[in-house]
């Protein structure tokens, strides 16, 4: 092996343009790959930054007759399975909300979470200073603590440890400081918390209809994921009959923590390295047959050392030793790629991707494994290329004696010709599997971009504000005159046309939901009863969105707490439950027929809007006034008459002439809440056309390759054949001819690899089916087009060899 490698060594030092060229093809394909990987790695494979995390699961509220409709659940239910189970060590509720910082330095909105007591025993981690919460202090009224991050404790109060034992304002309230969390602890759920209260149960907390927490939990020792989810099943259906108005056809389901939010990422990013894999096969068939084609102008060297003893194993031995040494080359050069695309994917990566639940925010990293993968990778691909030219080599016809003549020209044989246009046709299809997968979802982004969103984003700011409330998400807002200030304090700025507010600001991918009773329907029980989606909003909404008004009214100042209850609803939610009867002045209730909630009457109809995202469906929606209903986080929203950004400054100051303490955040155009809206369809359509356009470079050059290699080999047989009178227009196309034949092959196979592969992009494609017949046959001709072009090059320089040259040839 030491000898091969020293050969090897310097066979490819006196080869430099062989050598660069394998090498830069390699690196691309595995450089790509490891970066692909690295991603993967990061966000779904590894292991959760808490104690012991395979023991760490979610508890969810389940219906019985489909176990994967998952919901969150409400503090009676929770507090029900932490008595009554026997599977877990420790259990715990949580809530992500945004919580407004102030005294001292300027005000700011964090994000934090509510948290029961047993939150930081399940993840089992300890505080750097201090303590964590006791059992009394879930309860409200002592609830006024607070654990800080390590991030924030450093940033806000200068790393102070006097700051355990005092306090801060927390939304206008005093909290006391009991603990820090350590530098390497965090919690990220939509964004990486910065500090923790507890729950501290509200009035609407201890409704069972109230489903506002995750739950999370430990499993004892020897407890396996099965046993958990038998017993919190068999929980669950004693729950629902023991409380059939609110649990009914209810059961509770256990999922392990590290799966949460990987459900939709999962398929895309697997889809992407299956993508990268078949550069990865491209790269090695274009180095294979760079390596035949040095083979057989190595046929006399390769002679010699059959004439000297060398066996058939050993002259293979020593062509799979380069093959893995340019491999490993390669490999090297790859990584050295995947680093910089690594440190780059933060800036190019949507923040959903690097946002993963419970995983570090924005860590992409290459740790161990991702080294072991690309050794791995590198190791299996110098194989994969080596063994058609080693493969060769070993099945020689045991005639050495041609090779050494003096006068030989190298192996044109039929067998080694059709070898390496079998590779070309392989080359061509895993091309064409890329291109489809590239031209699926650049045309599955051109639907998405021609629906209408339902707002006119033009010229509209907004910015976020955390509006902290005494019984979280239910009435009467403790701001009273928070729509009014609005109106008198920023709709009288120069240049603004509208202003207003709303809790689930659309495009955005927030969204609530409630189920109620529609008056003069029968009751149908709580396992059928009607729902929607949920959101909270200001007078002047609707207006200031540009969403239609169809029929009625919008919400006014006097739509105030102590007035009727109204609501307005979307068309959706008008056809779904009212058909071709007018709704205004139709009335629902929350809850079931016999709740004590109060009606609310329709006063207006709405045109519809996409809320998660341009490719989503419309569900029915409703909207109640803030007056009445009140949210504890509310965006705002401004249409000005200018480019919104100018207006950022004078908006901040005038919320801070009504409010001094109420900081903004996430301040953006609703221009770019529209962008981002796309932004999980954009990123892998990028990539993967990133990807498809490397493929067709790497099958382009393959093909001229090998054909240039052919024409080579051909040389003498052109000569004679254009000595016989052949014209030139015949020599082109017998070269074009053949060597397109085997790119048709390929492109027929690609095609049938296509209406397989392509299903796994399903759930990624708006209004285009996974078969597609003009996305196929649009990149079947662009396959073909760059294929024929890259047979025509070298056939016409065939074309122009002159008779006397060719017999001369070797």
């Amino acid at each position: 092996m030491a000898t091969d490698l020293r050969y090897t060594l310097r066979t490819l030092r006196n080869n430099p343009g062989f050598t660069a060229v394998c090498i830069a093809t390699l690196a691309l394909g595995i450089g790509a790959n490891t970066t692909v990987f690295s991603v993967l790695n990061s966000t779904l494979w590894k292991p959760l930054p808490f104690a012991d995390p395979g023991r760490l699961v979610l508890v969810w509220r389940a219906n019985i007759h489909d176990p994967s409709d998952r919901n969150i659940v409400d503090a009676p239910d929770f507090l029900d399975w932490q008595r009554q189970n026997h599977v877990f060590e420790s259990m715990a509720i949580f809530n992500p909300a945004s919580y407004n910082l102030s005294g001292g330095k300027q005000p700011e909105l964090v994000p934090g979470v509510r948290v029961s007591a047993d939150f930081f025993r399940v993840l089992g981690i300890k505080p750097y200073l201090g303590r964590t919460f006791a059992p009394e202090e879930e309860t409200q009224g002592k609830d006024r603590e607070v654990v800080l991050s390590y991030g924030l404790w450093t940033r806000r109060y200068g790393a102070d440890p006097s700051w355990v034992g005092r306090t801060v304002r927390i939304g206008g309230e005093r909290y006391l400081v009991v603990g820090v969390m350590p530098r390497d602890f965090e919690f990220q759920i939509g964004a990486p918390s910065q500090l923790w209260v507890p729950v501290g149960y509200t009035q609407g907390d201890r409704d069972r209809s109230s489903h506002s927490f995750i739950a999370c939990a430990r499993l004892k020792p020897g407890v396996t994921l099965a046993q958990a989810g038998a017993e919190m099943d068999t929980i669950g259906r004693a729950i629902a009959q023991q409380y059939p108005q609110d649990d009914a056809d209810e059961t509770a389901t256990v999922t392990p923590m590290e799966a949460f939010g990987v459900e939709n990422l999962k398929p895309m990013l697997l889809a992407l390295l299956a993508a990268v894999g078949f550069v990865l096969l491209i790269a090695c068939v274009n180095v294979a047959n760079l390596m035949m084609a040095r083979g057989a102008a190595r046929e006399k060297e390769l002679a010699i050392r059959r004439a000297l003893g060398a066996g058939r194993l050993r002259v293979a031995r020593q062509l799979l030793t380069e093959s893995v040494l340019l491999a490993v080359l390669g490999g090297g050069s790859g990584l050295l790629l995947a680093a910089w695309g690594t440190a780059l994917l933060p800036h190019v990566v949507p923040s959903y991707v690097l946002a993963m639940p419970f995983r570090r925010s924005g860590a992409i990293e290459m740790d161990g494994r991702v080294f072991a993968f690309t050794l791995l990778v590198a190791c299996l691909t110098g194989i994969l290329f080596g063994l058609a030219p080693a493969f060769s080599a070993a099945r020689g016809d045991g005639n050495i004696s041609e090779p050494l003549k003096e006068g030989s020209r190298g192996s044109s044989g039929g067998e080694g010709r059709r070898l390496r246009n079998i590779l070309v046709a392989s080359e061509v299809a895993l091309a064409l599997m890329v291109l489809c997968g590239a031209g699926l979802l650049i045309a599955s982004m051109a639907r998405v971009l021609g629906v209408s969103s339902g707002v006119n984003a033009t010229n509209v700011l907004t910015m976020g504000m955390s509006l902290p409330q005494i019984n979280l998400y239910i009435g009467p807002p403790v701001h009273t005159r928070f729509c009014q200030d609005l109106d008198q304090h920023l709709g009288v700025l120069p240049g603004v046309l509208g202003v207003s507010s709303v809790a689930q600001l659309p495009l955005a991918g927030g969204d609530a939901s409630r189920g109620f009773f529609v008056e003069g329907k029968p009751d149908p029980g709580v396992a059928n009863q009607a729902g929607a989606s949920y959101s909270v909003a200001c007078p002047g909404y609707f207006r200031t969105m540009g969403i239609p008004l169809l029929e009625g009214r919008e919400f006014t100042h006097q739509d105030k707490d102590g007035a009727p209850p109204v609501i307005v609803i979307n068309q959706t939610m008008a056809h779904k439950y009212w058909g071709k009867q007018d709704p205004v002045g139709r009335r629902i209730k929350l809850g079931l027929a016999n709740s004590d909630a109060p009606w609310m009457t329709v006063v207006g109809v709405t045109g519809d809007v996409r809320q998660w995202g341009l490719g989503d469906r419309i569900n029915p929606e409703f909207f109640r006034p803030y007056t009445q209903a009140a949210w504890p986080f509310m965006t705002v929203v401004v249409r000005t008459a200018s480019a919104p950004g100018a207006f950022i400054d004078p908006v901040k100051k005038a919320i801070a002439g009504f409010d001094p303490d109420q900081p903004v955040s996430s301040v953006e155009t609703m221009e770019s809440v529209v962008r981002n809206s796309v932004g999980p369809r954009r990123f892998p359509m990028l990539l993967l056309s990133a990807f498809a356009v490397l493929a067709l470079v790497l099958a382009a050059v393959g093909i001229s390759g090998v054909v240039s290699y052919a024409v080579a080999q051909r040389t003498r047989e052109i000569g004679i054949r254009v000595a016989l009178g052949a014209s030139k227009v015949d020599v082109l196309r017998l070269v074009v001819t053949q060597s397109m034949l085997w790119a048709a092959a390929g492109t027929a196979l690609g095609i049938v690899g296509s209406l397989g592969l392509m299903r796994l992009l399903g759930g990624m494609l708006y209004g285009v089916r996974p078969s597609d017949p003009l996305v196929l046959a649009a990149v079947s001709a662009l396959l073909m087009g760059v294929a024929l072009l890259a047979c025509y090059i070298p056939a016409r320089r065939a074309a122009q060899v002159h008779p006397m040259t060719a017999l001369r040839y070797q």
